[in-house]
This record gives C-alpha cells, sequence and structure tokens, in this order.
C-alpha cells in the first residue's frame, strides 16, 4: 500500500503557507508556521503610526530574507534604486564586503526582476554619493563596489509599504 500523502495550504492575509508530504512532516511544518505568525505579531509596533516610519534596517529578520521579498517590502520602482538596495542586500542580509555589477544582475534574477544597465545605475549611484568603489580585488578582476553611509541611510529611510 502506498504511504498517505497529506497536503495543506492555508491563506491569511498576503500571507500564504503550503505543505505536502507525511502527516507527520505537515504538522511540524504548521507548527513552525503559526509559531512564525505569532512571533510576528509580537514583534510588530503597538502604535500605528510608528509602523509607517519602520525602517528596513530594524525589521525583525529571523532568518536570512529572500531578495525578492527585500525589494517588494521596499517598494522601489526606479533602477537607480533598485541597484543601491540590491546592494543593500548583499552587505546587510547576504554579508558581503563588496559587490560586483554580475552580483547585482544575479539579484536581479532572484527577485524576478527585468534588469536593466547595471553598470550605467552604478554610475549614477556614484554621482548621487550613495556608491562609492571598494579596493581592488586581484583575485576577481572585476571592479568591485560598496554602499556608502548615505547610501545605506536612503535605502533605511525608505518607509515600509503601508499595510491595507
Amino acid at each position: 500500500m502506498a504511504p498517505k500523502v497529506y497536503r495543506i495550504k492555508v491563506g491569511r492575509g498576503d500571507t500564504q503557507f503550503e505543505a505536502e508530504g507525511d502527516r507527520k512532516f505537515v504538522l511540524e511544518m504548521i507548527a513552525r508556521f503559526a509559531q512564525t505568525e505569532t512571533t510576528e505579531k509580537k514583534l510588530q509596533p503597538a502604535d500605528k503610526t510608528e509602523g509607517k516610519s519602520r525602517s528596513v534596517a530594524t525589521s525583525p529578520v529571523s532568518k536570512k530574507m529572500a531578495v525578492g521579498e527585500f525589494i517588494r517590502q521596499i517598494g522601489f520602482k526606479k533602477h537607480t534604486d533598485l541597484v543601491l538596495a540590491f546592494g543593500y542586500y548583499l552587505e546587510k542580509v547576504k554579508g558581503v564586503a563588496s559587490f560586483t555589477p554580475a552580483d547585482i544582475n544575479t539579484c536581479y534574477y532572484e527577485a524576478k526582476l527585468e534588469s536593466s544597465n547595471t553598470s550605467q545605475m552604478i554610475i549614477q549611484n556614484i554621482r548621487r554619493g550613495y556608491m562609492m568603489s571598494a579596493k581592488k580585488d586581484k583575485d576577481k578582476g572585476m571592479r568591485s563596489y560598496v554602499l556608502t553611509r548615505s547610501g545605506e541611510e536612503h535605502v533605511e529611510k525608505k518607509p515600509a509599504k503601508s499595510e491595507k
């Protein structure tokens, strides 16, 4: 006899959860989902006005957030801002010391967004004072970049999307 496969799909607001497998696995996943949901509620600010001005850097992240989710949270639309946000993600979430245009293009791919002329967007961010060239890495052979303090502040001050 074939083992029973259990499948569950739960949706609450804009959050969805889906699990498939044997009974024990599905029950463990439901427990995890319920635990993360209650943890997120505890971490939400009590004051509604405080939630709108919450910066990206102070949002609770228990595990590494996907780049696509990070970009959707920030809500940037222009490619110059997207490249800056990808750089922020690489430095703060992934923990890289510097990034290359190829790293940014990988972020576009992972976020399932149409890429633009990444090198040109980096140049524009350098002119804005949000990025700068990193110390040369002889191993990489490519130019690498880092965010400036004002670049980090620009991403952090972008208000989170207002909840409907």
